[in-house]
Formats: C-alpha cells, structure tokens, sequence
C-alpha cells in the first residue's frame, strides 16, 4: 500500500503531467509537429516560447518559419545591439562564438544573467532557438571573407582528410566560418551535370536502405507521401552516392520519386495536372501569407498530395509566368489574388467539362508500402559502392 506521502507525490505528479499536457496542446497550435521534437527542446519551449507565442496571438501576431524577412533581420541585430549597451560587450560576434575569444566564460555568465537568448527574440514571432541560429550567421566575422584563394582551397582539401566533416575544427583552424567550409568544400568536390545511371542506382539503393531501416522500427512498413522525402539524412545518401551534394541528392530522389508515384510517367496526365493546379491554388490562398519566402512548400505537398515539394514550386513558376503578364511587378499576394480570381475559375470549369475521373480514382493516395515505390526486379547491385 502506498503511503501518505507517496499518494501525495502520485497526486502532484498526475498534476504536473495534466499541467504539461495542457501546455503541450497550446504548443501545438503553434508548433504542429512539436510531438516530433525531443523532449529536452519541448520543455525548452514550452518554459521560453509559449508564453511569447500566446503575447503574439493577443496582437494577431502568427508565429512564422522559413526564410527570416528583413524587417526581422533588423529586429535582431538591433535587439543585439541594445543587449550591447546594456552589458558593455564590445563586440557582437564574441556573444555568438565566445569560444573564439579570451573569456568565454565572462560573456557565458553575462548572457545568463540577462537572459541574452530571451532578449535578442524580443519582437520576432519565431521560436527562440530559430534567432539564436539566425544570429550566429549574421554575427560571424568569419562568415563573409570573400573567395577562397588557391592556397585555401588546397589546405582545405587537407584538413577535411585529416578531420573529416567536423567543421567546427576546421573552421578554428582557417578563420572562416563553418557554413562557408562546408558550401565550399562541397563545390569543391562535387561534380553537375547529367546524372548518369549509376551514379542513379546509387542513389535509389542509399534511400532504400534508409527507408527499409525505418520500417523495420515501424509497427506497420508503411510511409505516408511526406516520409518518402523528409527524415532521411541526406548528407549520409550523399556520401554513399559519391560525387553530388545532399542538396543535388535530395532534389534528384524527388524527381524520381514523383516518377514512381505517377506509374513511371515522366509527365503527369492532364487531368491530373488541372486538378493539381486547382488545389495549389486553393492550398495557397487558404494559407495566407505575405511573401513567397514564408512557404512551407512540403507542408504544401502534403495538402495537395502525391507530388513532391521541388515539383509544385516549378508547377507554381508556370502558372505565374504563363497567366500573369509582368507577374515580376507584383507582389506575392497580388499573384495568388488573380490565381484565385482569375485563374482558378477557369481551371475549374475546364476539369467539369472533361472526363473526369471518380473521386476514388483520382483520391491522392495518402500511404505507400515500399514494394510500391522501388520494384523488386530492379538490379539494387552497384558497381564500386
């Protein structure tokens, strides 16, 4: 039997738990994949960006992601400014890299005593982790040093032998910023062009493998549409493929990912295609945004279904610049107000005049077992990998 004491423990940890829970659905709101994240940055969130988040909410204020506008890029650097004045630190880039000068522990204590990270995110709707790592970037002297010269880029080439991709070290040892090593050593190293077939299998039997691993976590093998692309650690494909960036890896599986998702056809019917364009349109409307830069283009993917992100921002480019004459002038908003108005009308009425297809058949399929999505008969077997 418990104890008096222990009942009251088993009380106030039910407590905390029905507290936390609560929290955790306010989150939500604002974060929707906030179950997602570790739990460590959930409490970190929930004790340093609700709070902030329901202060946004009461001005109308929404909580953003994506490209940081310019409005918010001077928030920030004025916001590190004041923090400046306030604690008499001289140099700005000693507050984000303190480890690069003389007494790291002196700036440490006097960004905790005045809550630096909470300050520098006054004003910004983004959680506070998003402007601590915006700051770094705009704060690094190192960050903007222009073109590597010869002698660099042959030291480099060394130093990644010797250290690999631990770019912190390298970047102490060169002086530039670990963003600009790793852009750089990537150009460096890594070829363009036309992918050829190998290089192809490579990269199918790196994403496959990935994926087999994740369904072998899984209660039940199968990916919903978003899965086939996100959480996959491209940097890890790219190694296996060789000779291209994660960037060039993870553009090319979705090629051939929407590939596969339209039975091998390189171009979707045109039904399809209407009907697409119809729900990218409806899709962006409903979001709301001010600027092209705040899109979630994989949230965008989700909605619409059966398509990748990189296809509907190249769906969406066509639209603009066959419908809308000098569509350069316009602002975002402008553009998506004539798709809605002006476009969607008359793609709606062409989709009723067609054939159509029943719901059932054109219903976007939401889950995918990965005999669908890489055929067995494919030779997975590559050359020198």
């Amino acid at each position: 039997m418990k104890t008096g004491t222990q009942r009251d423990k088993s009380k106030k940890k039910k407590a905390r738990c029905s507290i936390n829970l609560q929290a955790l659905n306010e989150l939500k709101e604002f974060i929707p994949d906030v179950e997602s994240r570790s739990s460590s940055e959930v409490e970190r969130m929930l004790m340093y960006d609700l709070p902030r988040f329901k202060e946004f909410k009461k001005e109308g204020i929404k909580v953003r992601s994506g490209k940081f506008t310019a409005q918010e890029n001077e928030t920030l650097m004025n916001n590190v400014y004041d923090f400046m004045a306030l604690t008499g630190v001289k140099n700005a880039c000693s507050l984000f890299h303190p480890k690069r000068y003389s007494e790291p522990l002196h700036i440490r204590k006097l960004k905790t005593l005045y809550k630096f990270q909470e300050r520098i995110a006054q004003g910004i709707p983004r959680l506070i982790k998003q402007v601590y790592i915006r700051g770094r970037k705009l704060f690094d002297e190192t960050n903007y040093r222009g073109r590597f010269t010869e002698e660099e880029l042959c030291s480099l080439i060394k130093l990644h032998e010797l250290h690999g991709s631990c770019w912190a070290k390298i970047s102490k040892l060169t002086g530039r910023s670990e963003t600009a090593l790793e852009k750089r050593f990537s150009q460096l190293i890594k070829r363009s062009g036309k992918w050829s077939k190998k290089e192809e299998k490579r990269l199918i039997h790196a994403v496959r493998d990935i994926l087999m691993g994740q369904a072998e976590q899984s209660i039940v093998a199968t990916f919903s549409i978003d899965k086939l692309w996100n959480n996959i650690p491209w940097r890890t494909v790219s190694e296996r493929v060789k000779m291209r960036n994660w960037i060039q890896c993870r553009l090319k599986w979705m090629s051939i990912l929407r590939k596969k998702l339209n039975s091998g056809q390189s171009e979707i019917k045109k039904p399809d295609s209407r009907r697409i364009k119809v729900d990218l349109i409806k899709a962006l409307n409903a979001m709301q945004v001010e600027d092209v830069s705040w899109l979630n283009w994989e949230d965008l993917a989700i909605t619409v279904g059966k398509v990748t992100p990189y296809y509907l921002q190249k769906l969406y480019y066509r639209l603009k610049v066959s419908n809308i004459p000098l569509w350069q002038s316009k602002t975002f908003c402008e553009i998506v107000d004539i798709f809605y108005t002006q476009v969607l009308p008359k793609l709606e009425q062409q989709l009723l005049e067609g054939s159509l297809e029943s719901k059932s058949q054109t219903e976007a399929k939401r889950l995918y077992l990965l005999s669908e999505i890489f055929d067995e008969s494919e030779d997975f077997e590559v050359e020198n990998m």
